[in-house]
């Protein structure tokens, strides 16, 4: 499987959490394909990015529409276990207005994508 650019930097910045760096290679997918699995990962990282500001109504909001939004897509789709990510935003909504960390979690990809392709630094 080939992934495009804008996903590797989506995944790349997710699992250094940095979630509003993720919005922008998400939109340009979404508005692409306007499809629910990319407006599902929008809402997931705008949540996360909102509960680390402190906010409740919005993240609690947004990651209960993302697990909706990517259900139909499970347990696996484009590379991503949908199925642990569910886990990990049902631990997250736990954590609404308790905590302004989300727990980290690292996306990983099934087949992995070529050395090299993943940005670090």
């Amino acid at each position: 499987m080939s992934y495009s650019h804008h996903f590797l930097e989506f995944v790349t910045n997710f699992n250094r959490g940095e979630y509003r760096a993720c919005v922008e290679p998400l939109e340009e997918l979404w508005f692409g394909q306007r499809d629910d699995f990319h407006k599902g990962l929008i809402r997931l990282v705008v949540g996360l990015n909102q509960m680390k500001l402190g906010l409740e109504t919005g993240p609690a909001f947004l990651l209960k529409t993302a697990r909706e939004l990517l259900a139909p897509y499970a347990p696996h789709h484009y590379g991503l276990d949908l199925a642990a990510l569910d886990t990990f935003i049902a631990r997250q909504e736990a954590l609404v207005g308790r905590s302004t960390e989300p727990e980290l979690f690292a996306l990983q990809l099934d087949p992995p994508p070529p050395l090299g392709a993943l940005v670090k630094e």
